[in-house]
């Protein structure tokens, strides 16, 4: 997903610094600058926000031997935005996650304390806490919950807050062009909205 959102981002225009954990997966190209840092580590998070004027997280948990990425990244990333005057920041999470504003019925507790003793369930918890952490910050803030993403598929897009149906797929370069959008448009500021094929 990475990949996809610094294509569309270095196609629109936009000069991008890409934060990566390991290797650099984007070689050079006009536009872009790629660092190495380690979300798990506020001063490298701070010194890579350096000069921008936007953030969009596609990290995830599914993987990862901690189920905390997209919570610690957060922890790190909302005082070093804050600490750079930048407002605007667009995060990835699943359409399985609860929105922060959303008080879950006592099928959907019952449900979640079921999945909790899975790793799909860590993964969702992860997604809640980072849109928790979001809605505490003062910041302008806006989380896609994507269902499971696929290579085909047409680009079109709607955003809506309704649940809807969670065995729905979606392109992933349909996602990706969905969170630059983001970048000019307030519409969802301060919500989790789910993409769906338009």
């Amino acid at each position: 997903m990475g990949r996809l959102v610094v294509d569309e981002a270095l196609g629109r225009g936009y000069t991008v610094i890409a934060m990566v954990h390991n290797h650099d997966p984007f070689g050079e190209r006009a536009g872009l600058k790629v660092v190495k840092g380690d979300i798990y580590d506020a001063q490298s998070v701070t010194a890579v926000l350096s000069n921008s004027k936007a953030v969009i997280i596609c990290l995830g948990s599914w993987g990862q031997k901690r189920r905390d990425v997209m919570t610690s990244a957060m922890r790190a990333i909302i005082p070093a935005m804050k600490a750079h005057g930048i407002r605007r920041i667009v995060t990835l999470t699943g359409s399985g996650a609860v929105a922060p504003d959303v008080k879950p019925n006592a099928i959907r507790r019952f449900g979640l304390k079921l999945l909790s003793l899975f790793p799909i369930g860590k993964i969702f918890r992860d997604g809640e806490d980072h849109m928790r952490l979001l809605a505490k910050s003062s910041l302008d803030w806006t989380t896609l919950r994507s269902p499971v993403m696929r290579d085909s598929g047409n680009t079109k897009y709607n955003l809506s807050m309704k649940v809807g149906n969670h065995l729905r797929t979606i392109n992933r370069r349909t996602v990706a062009i969905a969170l630059v959008d983001q970048l000019d448009t307030t519409g969802f500021i301060g919500q989790a909205p789910i993409i769906h094929h338009g």
